[in-house]
């Protein structure tokens, strides 16, 4: 599951948790020190979120939408805030992330290079940077040429913007991002356009068993990354060197499921309480 804070619409004084999970079109929502959840939207499939401004943002994937999750709007025009125009790629084929740089709200949309004749040039993704911006009164798409010396670390779990110069082994107006079953870090250049992979050498692993020990020390960037990445994050592992784990890891794929099974929420009530439906967060 995944969940956020926000600022809660019910009292100025309170917070709201907002829950929601993979794979599932069911958002929650609770105010802080309650025990009931409400059902706040049943068919909303997220695949990036974005606390932003005490309310939560997220992506969907299919209509290429940025949409306001918290709070609701049920008397405005929905919750759809920003759409992706096709021509930016085929969200089959994207993938989008949602970013607070600087105190603005990004949008990052990675697509492959279809014109590519090898593996290389398919590496060179298709990089595209949007300030959504609301300064008119209007959600608008701008196009971002320059990130200054910001660099962006972003993956579907969380993403993250920093100074470069504060952090000297970081390269300033740079994206750092993950491509699942192919690249575990990539940094992209908005300066030069170029691509680089720093960390080809140091999976652990072929995918099926153990070929090498850790490669110590970790960069900052490793850090970074990690942080990003819940699963590895929770479970204590650096991103780059575990971002697939093989089923011949069995004790650490049971220490995953064990973590995993701490915290559940109860199948939904089949009764209909006062118009909402009702569900429980318990931890076991």
């Amino acid at each position: 599951m995944n969940a956020a804070v926000c600022s809660s619409v019910s009292s100025t004084t309170s917070i709201v948790v907002v829950a929601w999970f993979p794979w599932s079109p069911v958002v929650l929502s609770a105010d802080a020190g309650h025990s009931s959840w409400e059902v706040i939207h049943k068919d909303m499939y997220l695949s990036n979120t974005l606390p932003f401004q005490g309310q939560l943002y997220g992506f969907l994937q299919t209509s290429r939408q940025i949409v306001q999750v918290y709070a609701p709007k049920p008397l405005g025009p929905g919750p759809v805030v920003a759409h992706v125009p096709i021509k930016f790629g085929n969200p089959f084929l994207c993938s989008y992330y949602l970013v607070e740089s600087d105190g603005h709200m990004l949008l990052v949309v990675k697509s492959m290079n279809l014109v590519g004749h090898d593996v290389e040039e398919w590496r060179r993704y298709v990089i595209v940077i949007f300030k959504v911006d609301v300064s008119l009164g209007h959600w608008e798409l701008i196009p971002v040429s320059s990130l200054g010396d910001r660099a962006l670390f972003v993956s579907m779990d969380k993403c993250l913007s920093v100074k470069a110069k504060n952090l000297p082994s970081i390269s300033s107006n740079s994206i750092y991002l993950t491509v699942p079953l192919l690249d575990p870090v990539v940094m992209h250049s908005l300066s030069s356009q170029s691509f680089e992979w720093p960390t080809t050498l140091c999976q652990v692993h072929d995918v099926k068993e153990k070929i090498r020990p850790s490669v110590r020390t970790f960069t900052i960037a490793d850090h970074l990354l990690t942080y990003c990445n819940h699963r590895e994050l929770a479970t204590r592992l650096m991103f780059h060197e575990y971002y697939t784990i093989p089923k011949s890891y069995e004790e650490l794929w049971k220490k995953i499921r064990a973590q995993d099974s701490e915290v559940r929420i109860s199948r939904m009530q089949d009764s209909i309480r006062k118009g909402k439906r009702s569900v429980k967060l318990k931890k076991e």
